[in-house]
C-alpha cells in the first residue's frame, strides 16, 4: 500500500503515461459511434455507451459537500491494493446480494486513492439509472483529481468481463503481477474517453477507468482538463480487489449515507 501511494505521487507529477493495456470490443465501438454523432464541441458517449453532460462549475458539482476533498486511507478510507482479488460481500441473513450502486463505486474510488488527493465533482448513475437520451449500461463514479497540472476529470464502471474476453499484445492488453488482465484504449479525437483503462479481475470483474482531457459538459463546452491519473496509476486503482459487481443493502445504505445528494451523470 505505501509503495504504491509512492509511486502514484511520483505519477502524478510526472504525467507522462507509459503504454499499458481489458476494454469491451462493443463499448469502443459505441464510444465512436457516439463520438461521431457529436460536434467536439459537444463531447458524449463513454467505453460504456454513456452520454456526459453533468453541469460543473469550477470543479464543483452542485449536490456536492465543498469544493475538494481529501481522500484515501488517512481520511478513513482502506487501503489501496492488498492482494489480487478480494472477498465477495457474503448475503445477509434476510436476503440476497444486490447489484453495486452508483454511490458504492465512489466510495470504493475515493477509499482507494492514495491519501492526501484533492478531490471534486463527485457524480454517480447506477445500472438502471437513465438520464435523457442515454443510460448507463453498468454503475459508474465520477471524480475530478487536482494534479499539479490542473484538474483532470475520470469515471469508473464496474461491470463483468466477457468469460471469452482474450488477451493480446496486439490488442493493447497485457498481464498484470497478479495475472489479471490490463488493457488500454485510446480514443485521441474524444476528450471524455481519451485514455481508457480496464482491468479483468479473478473473479470477472471488469473495472474500466476512462480517463478525460476535458472536463464534464458544463452545459456550454467541454472546459478543457488533464488526464487525472497516468495509465500504471489507472490500471494499479482498477485491480483493487475492493471492486465487486454486488453488495449487500447494508453496503449499499452506508453508501448512500455518506454520499447522500449526489448529482447524476446525465
Amino acid at each position: 500500500m505505501k509503495d504504491f501511494r509512492l509511486d502514484l505521487s511520483d505519477e502524478l507529477s510526472a504525467l507522462t503515461p507509459p503504454p499499458l493495456g481489458d476494454i469491451v470490443a462493443e463499448a469502443t465501438r459505441k464510444g465512436r459511434r457516439a463520438r461521431r454523432a457529436r460536434t467536439i464541441g459537444q463531447v458524449g458517449g463513454s467505453a460504456l455507451a454513456l452520454a456526459a453532460a453533468v453541469v460543473l462549475a469550477a470543479g464543483h458539482l452542485p449536490g456536492t459537500a465543498g469544493g475538494t476533498t481529501a481522500v484515501g486511507p488517512a481520511a478513513g478510507g482502506t487501503p489501496a491494493l492488498a492482494a489480487p482479488a478480494g472477498p465477495t460481500p457474503s448475503p445477509t441473513a434476510s436476503g440476497a446480494l444486490v447489484r453495486v450502486s452508483g454511490a458504492a463505486v465512489l466510495a470504493t474510488v475515493l477509499d482507494a486513492l492514495p491519501a492526501g488527493l484533492q478531490t471534486s465533482g463527485y457524480a454517480a448513475n447506477g445500472a438502471t439509472d437513465a438520464h435523457g437520451k442515454y443510460a448507463a449500461d453498468v454503475p459508474v463514479a465520477q471524480v475530478n483529481i487536482q494534479t499539479p497540472q490542473g484538474l483532470g476529470m475520470m469515471r469508473v464502471f464496474v461491470g463483468t468481463a466477457s468469460p471469452d474476453a482474450k488477451c493480446s499484445t496486439d490488442d493493447g492488453c497485457h498481464r498484470d503481477k497478479y495475472g489479471q488482465q490490463v488493457r488500454t484504449t485510446h480514443v485521441n479525437d474524444n476528450c471524455i474517453q481519451n485514455t481508457v483503462v480496464t482491468v479483468r479481475h479473478a473473479d470477472s470483474t471488469a473495472v474500466t477507468v476512462q480517463m478525460a482531457t476535458c472536463l464534464a459538459w458544463n452545459g456550454t463546452a467541454n472546459l478543457p482538463g488533464v488526464l487525472p491519473l497516468t495509465e500504471e496509476a489507472a490500471a494499479e486503482l482498477a485491480a483493487n480487489p475492493a471492486f465487486h459487481t454486488m453488495m449487500t443493502p447494508a453496503q449499499g445504505a452506508a453508501a448512500a449515507a455518506r454520499f447522500p445528494a449526489l448529482p447524476p451523470i446525465d
